[in-house]
């Protein structure tokens, strides 16, 4: 198996005797253990009258075993151990994954395994886990993304699979003449066998205890010889291409599509001939489609390449973000598009050199992968286990062959005017259509065969277009260097006040990556509402300025994003360290110096205006906490008050703006990674001409509301399902009020959702989360509820608290170890990678945190806390008389 320079697990591959796969990795820097495993059956497989079937036996999985029928034993089992766990379901696959702390793990492999040998589908827990699916559904009846993906269904081939409702609800799963336990029973036994499951196992255990675990565990998992039916029905008919829908949202959204239908192409991974077209189509630099199509004031975004897949299709598509003038001309964009393809058939010989670059790139991707989080790469390789040779598991998604102008040429004649659907999605269609389950209006129409030739004969680019050129960043050398600081934090460089220049060489993870931030806070960026939106249109505006001359720099893997922060603009740059540094400092003078041009002002306020009003489109438990967010950080507004102070601003006024931004500033920056502390002095210094000119202020403190009485906040989103949000904010900065409300939320989250959400069935949506603001802790609970109005939802959540309360003087010593043994492995994690440590760094040195310590602050303060003390604080926090805020929606 094809292993990166820098992984230093060890792996072992086997097959079970009932044919189950399974990967074993062994890996001793690892804190937690993690598994995932993917069964090759999803929502394809739902039988024709009963869809949403594989949803809704995920659901039931977790609901008890035969062995331990207790409902969400599991989950309480995992959560304990300060882990967590989840699944999901596809169109042909479906995942399921836990981590816990490495002691633990045997045990809830042991738990685990017992889903998929003997699974208890308790007939009296179907009709809670129905409701919890019907209100998931509801939930998603306004999301575009669901109402979009539900006429797609509606216009493919209907004997397709993909054509059945995945997600199902409490029609399609009700009960008919028996309760449906026992046909969720027949389809696990028929789709749930061993040979169609890959399992992935890792932590810091010796390869042979992982085995000899997996044997005991996996291998009563009933498997056969069995192989999965092929999809032999096409996506597409020849009626269901060479369309144009029209699609009607509910959020203001401008999108067109052009899409080709192709075959399956995981066959094809080895060589990435699919990826490879799309980053052809999807350049944004000089003389590409994206710079064209901007230029004319069509387009404010392009991507290329996406679209549904499966193991007998692929849609391969082009998508624009259209602007309004763009709407009216979308035809004269499908014909650039065209022109285009031209192109890269005429300059063939061109794209050897063009694909080396990218081979090149994912080489030195893969040689510097760092470590992800455990339970996200379990889940990962236990996916790819079904779509890539053994050797690949770990390579698959990395490996580029070689150019082959065979499968270039074959994934190219695919591109044409007859293999074409368009989609255009926009708020004034003439709907004479509405798409059942999510009643999405739409329209179809058939393109005009006069216009589809004259596209087929288009042979010819226009002369200002051009492929990619070869990269010039990745030309530079990407020295790894000798370790020259021995220390374990920043250094702050010494300089002169309002200007701190952090700095570390990364001793840890030696990849040839690092990271740059710099915060820049502005006096006039923080003057009123106006200007706070004023500094987010700025952001947007940067980055949109950006795009065509720095897409090299992000194709060659260095990562940049310019932000809004409470108080001015953050810029981040992340990737090879080469030339990140010469990259950071252009991007910085790009900032101070950048033309912004009048149409461009004009789109972008009219963009993030709408985006702002959409924002009350959102779930109202989003806008319980945008509002909220809004009450406690005074630089923070509601969307809807930047929209309004937005609204009036002129392009002068925003050019007065900008010119004025930098005059008065405070800055924090932070160089991590492959440097050393002769680079960091450089670009110190650099960074100091660039501002020169400015007024270095002192640091502007973000404030803070402090609550200081329960407090009651009601909003009306007409047509909005109900939702609580209940807010506990702590009194001070104190590492023990951080601590306890951490503690809190390990002992209250779990017990919260399994009583209103899986027992009371309040709504799909319910949790309890550890949430500070501007540093000072708190611990939010929140319920979003299509049936109970927000006041009953503050009653149940109050009666929970009292119950809760009577049981705390019940907790017996094992249940206080665990949690506090829970919290502790997550509070005192390791930093999985440099991305991760840089992270933790810079929220230090934004938090004035010039120890480093935090960290151990709070283990410390973990590992004394008293059980007592933590009681009588929980009583005091829900008390009446405690400083809190219940926001409801409805």
């Amino acid at each position: 198996m094809k292993v990166s320079n820098n992984d230093n697990r060890t792996y072992h591959q086997l097959t079970l005797d009932n044919g189950l796969k399974a990967l074993l990795v062994s890996d001793y820097s690892s804190d937690k253990s993690a598994a995932a495993l993917t069964v090759n059956a999803g929502h394809f497989d739902d039988p024709i009258d009963r869809q949403g079937m594989a949803h809704f036996l995920e659901h039931m999985l977790f609901l008890g075993t035969k062995q331990h029928p207790q409902p969400g034993q599991f989950s309480q089992f995992i959560s304990q151990a300060g882990g967590q766990s989840n699944a999901w379901t596809g169109t042909e696959h479906s995942c399921y994954f836990f981590d816990c702390a490495q002691q633990q793990f045997f045990d809830a492999l042991a738990l685990f395994a017992e889903f998929f040998v003997e699974p208890l589908l308790d007939a009296s827990q179907t009709q809670n886990e129905r409701n919890a699916i019907d209100a998931e559904f509801k939930m998603k009846i306004k999301d575009d993304g669901r109402r979009i993906y539900q006429v797609h269904k509606e216009t493919v081939n209907p004997l397709h699979p993909f054509a059945k409702f995945s997600v199902g609800n409490s029609e399609t799963l009700s009960n008919r003449d028996a309760c449906i336990a026992d046909e969720v029973r027949e389809f696990f036994q028929q789709h749930y066998q061993a040979q169609w499951m890959t399992l992935v196992v890792a932590g810091p255990h010796s390869l042979v205890e992982l085995e000899a675990q997996i044997r005991q565990q996996f291998n009563p998992i009933k498997g056969t010889s069995q192989q999965k039916c092929k999809i032999n029905t096409p996506l597409y008919r020849k009626q269901d291409q060479r369309l144009l829908l029209h699609i009607a949202p509910r959020k203001h959204m401008q999108k067109l599509i052009v899409s080709f239908a192709m075959g399956g192409i995981d066959d094809l991974y080895k060589h990435k001939s699919v990826s490879f077209l799309a980053h052809l189509l999807g350049y944004e630099g000089e003389g590409s489609l994206y710079s064209i199509l901007k230029q004319q004031g069509w387009i404010n975004a392009l991507s290329a390449g996406g679209g549904v897949s499966g193991s007998n299709f692929k849609d391969f598509n082009i998508s624009f973000a259209l602007t309004d003038e763009g709407i009216d001309y979308y035809e004269d964009i499908i014909e650039m598009v065209f022109e285009y393809i031209a192109l890269i058939k005429i300059k063939t010989s061109s794209l050897p050199l063009l694909y080396k670059d990218k081979k090149t790139l994912l080489d030195i991707a893969f040689n510097n992968q760092e470590p992800s989080r455990l339970l996200e790469w379990v889940s990962n390789i236990s996916v790819n286990m079904h779509h890539y040779e053994p050797d690949d598991y770990l390579y698959g998604d990395y490996i580029m062959q070689g150019f082959n102008e065979q499968l270039h040429t074959r994934i190219c004649n695919f591109l044409i005017p007859d293999n074409m659907r368009v989609v255009l999605i926009h708020p004034d269609v003439s709907a004479q259509l509405k798409a059942r389950w999510y009643h999405t209006p739409y329209q179809v129409e058939q393109l005009s065969t006069e216009w589809l030739s004259a596209l087929a004969n288009i042979d010819t680019p226009l002369p200002e277009m051009q492929l990619p050129k070869v990269n010039p960043y990745l030309q530079v050398e990407n020295e790894l260097y000798d370790v020259t600081q021995k220390s374990h934090t920043p250094t702050l460089l010494k300089d002169k006040p309002g200007f701190a220049f952090w700095f570390k060489q990364d001793a840890t993870f030696r990849v040839t990556k690092g990271h740059f931030y710099i915060e820049i806070d502005s006096l006039l960026g923080i003057k009123n509402t106006k200007h706070m939106a004023l500094t987010r249109l700025f952001a947007d505006l940067l980055m949109d300025s950006m795009a065509e001359q720095y897409y090299p720099a992000e194709l060659a893997g260095l990562n940049y994003h310019i932000n809004s922060h409470q108080g001015g603009l953050t810029l981040h740059t992340a990737g090879l360290s080469g030339n990140q540094i010469t990259l950071a400092l252009q991007l910085l003078e790009h900032m101070l110096h950048a033309v912004i041009s009048a149409p461009r002002f004009a789109e972008y306020k009219k963009q993030l205006i709408r985006h702002w009003k959409n924002h009350n489109h959102n779930k109202p438990v989003s806008e319980l906490f945008s509002v909220l967010g809004a009450k406690l950080m005074p630089w923070n507004p509601e969307p809807l008050a930047l929209a309004k102070a937005l609204k009036n601003i002129s392009f002068n006024e925003f050019c007065q703006f900008r010119n004025q931004f930098f005059d008065s500033v405070y800055i924090k920056a932070f160089l991590h990674g492959n440097w050393q502390q002769q680079h960091a002095l450089d670009m110190q210094k650099q960074l100091r001409a660039l501002f020169s000119k400015s007024e270095i202020l002192e640091d502007l403190k973000r404030p803070l509301i402090v609550l200081d009485s329960y407090q009651h906040q009601h909003i009306e989103k007409p047509g909005c399902e109900y939702a609580l949000v209940y807010y506990i904010q702590a009194q001070t900065d104190k590492v023990f009020e951080k601590v306890a409300l951490m503690m809190l939320n390990q002992l209250i989250s779990q017990q919260y959702f399994e009583s209103l959400r899986t027992q009371q069935q309040l709504g799909y949506l319910v949790g309890a989360g550890y949430a500070p603001f501007n540093t000072r802790a708190g611990i939010a609970f929140y319920i979003q509820s299509p049936n109970i109005n927000a006041q009953q939802l503050l009653t149940k959540h109050d009666q929970f608290v009292s119950q809760f309360i009577e049981q705390l003087d019940l907790f017996d010593d094992a249940i206080w170890q665990d949690a506090s043994q829970a919290l502790r492995l997550q509070v005192a994690e390791k930093d999985k990678n440099l991305r991760l440590r840089a992270q933790r760094f810079w929220i230090a040195i934004t938090n004035d945190d010039h120890q480093f310590n935090m960290q151990k602050r709070l283990v410390k303060q973990i590992d004394t806390l008293d059980k007592e003390q933590l009681i009588s604080f929980i009583k005091m926090v829900f008390s009446s008389s405690h400083p809190k805020i219940a926001l409801r929606c409805n």
